[in-house]
């Protein structure tokens, strides 16, 4: 590990004495950090919810964007945050693509967690996962999987888990006790409307871990790696698919969304051509490119839908929040003064129909 950037620390501090810091991991990959935006967003959010490390939290994050532009490297970034300061380390990316064709074998963790919400957040309390990963790897394996008090399945110690099953794949959902990860999130989307897989968030217990075809971890270092074995249960170690994933992790954590990949999303899963009025796109999403919340708010008049269909899907690294109506409805929402719709109209970007009938649209509510 490589010290690049640090401010100041000390003995009191309660990161050293409780373990009350938050940490984010990056990778740096073919000169491209992977979700950069994602990282920080999440770390300032946790740093306000636990009230960590508030009055550095700035400028650390200031030097780590100052840190990734300056590396060249494929490395992993460390930022780590805590209420008397902060550190910025490198190590060195270790993953190779043997392990991506061999897999890697995992052992259930012997002792069960409950419903302790602290295990959403990436903080410096890591002393469990810490010996549930080295006691795996003394006893030949290369990570631990946590289970719930219910025996339900969470994660390992450093990587969220995903199985498959035919053409689904099971993940868990967000109230799960556990991190749910930048990659996991990015991944999710990719599997759903890249590569048209199915999704399901039910609880997956110990019990029915014969029953899948598949199994991987992710994390944003490794990114999607296959699992070969749990305990004494095997899998199909399904190399093509990770590598595929993990390419297509690469293109998006560049990516700057264009109003053609708007128009692109809605008509290839939602509707077809000549259902479509208006795609329009409103708040802070009018600037697309890369924001700090990464999120899309599109909203879709038709001629046909019955009533308000609603959408929250990852996608190209993005948050989708997918409004569609009938005409219909929008005309009566307008004439009953809906706030929200009034205002998404008002503070819109047109990106597909008439101009001058959705201008027209606006005069209506202006009036109105």
């Amino acid at each position: 590990m490589i010290l690049l950037s640090r401010g100041s620390l000390n003995w009191d501090d309660k990161a050293l004495k409780f373990g009350l810091g938050i940490f984010e991991t990056l990778l740096i990959k073919n000169k491209q950090v992977y979700f950069l935006e994602d990282h920080i967003y999440r770390l300032l959010a946790s740093s306000e919810k636990l009230d960590i490390g508030k009055s550095f939290a700035k400028q650390a994050v200031h030097d780590l964007k100052q840190t990734c532009s300056d590396l060249k490297e494929n490395q992993i970034i460390r930022l780590t945050l805590c209420d008397s300061g902060y550190s910025i380390e490198s190590r060195e990316l270790t993953y190779t693509l043997d392990n991506y064709k061999k897999g890697f074998s995992l052992e259930i963790y012997p002792y069960k967690r409950g419903e302790n919400p602290m295990l959403r957040f990436k903080t410096t309390s890591y002393i469990e996962n810490h010996i549930a990963r080295e006691n795996a790897k003394k006893s030949g394996f290369d990570d631990a999987v946590f289970l719930d008090y219910k025996s339900n399945i969470l994660e390992t110690s450093i990587a969220n888990i995903i199985f498959r099953k035919k053409d689904t794949f099971f993940i868990n959902g967000e109230n799960a006790f556990m991190l749910s990860g930048i990659a996991l999130k990015n991944i999710r989307g990719i599997l759903s409307f890249e590569l048209g897989y199915k999704l399901s968030e039910e609880p997956l217990n110990i019990e029915e871990l014969e029953a899948f075809d598949e199994a991987f971890i992710c994390n944003s270092a490794m990114n999607m790696m296959p699992v070969r074995s749990i305990g004494n249960i095997s899998y199909n170690v399904n190399t093509d698919l990770a590598l595929t994933v993990n390419d297509l992790l690469e293109a998006h954590s560049r990516y700057e969304l264009s109003h053609d990949d708007v128009i692109k999303l809605v008509r290839t899963h939602y509707l077809s051509d000549e259902d479509i009025k208006y795609i329009f796109i409103t708040g802070s999403s009018k600037r697309l490119g890369y924001s700090k919340e990464r999120d899309v708010d599109v909203f879709v008049f038709d001629n046909d839908t019955k009533e308000q269909n609603r959408s929250l899907v990852r996608h190209l690294g993005y948050d989708w929040d997918i409004n569609i109506f009938s005409l219909e409805l929008v005309e009566k929402m307008i004439h009953e003064n809906i706030e929200f719709l009034v205002k998404a109209i008002t503070e819109s970007t047109l990106i597909y129909g008439d101009e001058e009938d959705f201008e027209n649209l606006k005069k209506v509510i202006s009036i109105s």
